[in-house]
């Protein structure tokens, strides 16, 4: 009885890689996931380890008739603020996201970033906007 119980667990690994099934790929430095559908498609937003070498915040559309791919991304890994300059995260002292959610209002992703600059003292807050169109796309960034 023991062999066939032992024989099941050496046979599944094959049985799964010959169904075509293989695991999903998961980068190491995401920190959460989080996922809504609003107007047939499937909107996504990862948060990475700002602490990595990409300290960004990644925006998805999937779509489910076309079987479940990915048509549309953005990845916010800088902003331009209010007196036009441009601040990457990937240049800052510190970085880091929070309340992000969909607002079906809204009909968009917002979030709050904060950061603190190498070249400046104190750490900035922003609200920021990403809206979404309705064929699956992504609006304009706007922070604030």
């Amino acid at each position: 009885m023991q062999r066939w119980w032992l024989l099941g667990l050496l046979i599944t690994p094959l049985l799964v890689q010959a169904g075509g099934m293989e695991p999903p790929q998961v980068d190491g430095r995401a920190m959460e996931v989080g996922a809504t559908r609003h107007q047939g498609t499937l909107w996504r937003f990862v948060r990475f380890n700002t602490e990595t070498d990409y300290p960004c915040l990644r925006f998805e559309a999937i779509d489910p008739d076309h079987g479940w791919q990915i048509s549309a991304r953005q990845d916010v890994c800088d902003i331009a603020v209010s007196d036009g300059e441009v601040v990457d995260f990937r240049d800052t002292a510190y970085t880091g996201f929070s309340a992000i959610g969909f607002n079906r209002e809204l009909g968009g992703f917002e979030f709050d970033v904060e950061y603190i600059r190498r070249t400046a003292p104190g750490e900035q807050r922003l609200a920021c906007s990403l809206p979404v169109t309705q064929d699956g796309r992504f609006g304009k960034l706007t922070c604030r």
